[in-house]
């Protein structure tokens, strides 16, 4: 389920501020431990789009580096995770759904990395369920 997305979204504290345009190609929740880790959160909903579509436009993250192909974008200042971004520039860009200022813009389609859902947390939607990744 594709569908096109022009808003704005940012931190906690203002201080980094971004811009999304173009397509979603995917929208979803990843209960993975390292996203809740990242986020403090038993799940993050995210959606992805081609990294042409996204810019900051106020301030500038800081990056961790969680995984060998990828860094984890987030202010410095308040610590809200915005951005999943792989090295591969072909790739899609995943950004935070809850960072847009407007979350209802992008509802999340289906669950990633069910096998590393928090036992005592659980969702009552319908949306298809894939224990690791949707491919994998």
């Amino acid at each position: 389920m594709t569908h096109t997305i022009d808003a704005e979204g940012g931190c906690l504290c203002g201080a980094v501020r971004y811009r999304v345009s173009g397509t979603v190609e995917e929208s979803g929740y990843c209960h993975c431990r390292t996203c809740q880790r990242q986020s403090g959160a038993p799940v993050v909903a995210w959606f992805a789009l081609a990294p042409s579509g996204f810019s900051y436009v106020k301030g500038a993250p800081k990056t961790h580096r969680a995984a060998a192909r990828a860094g984890r974008e987030f202010c410095g200042d308040c610590g809200t995770y915005l951005v999943f971004r792989e090295d591969d520039d072909t790739q899609t860009l995943s950004v935070n759904t809850a960072s847009l200022d407007d979350p209802m813009l992008s509802p999340p389609a289906f669950h990633i990395y069910c096998e590393s859902r928090i036992g005592w947390f659980d969702t009552t939607d319908d949306l298809p369920r894939h224990d690791r990744g949707r491919t994998g």
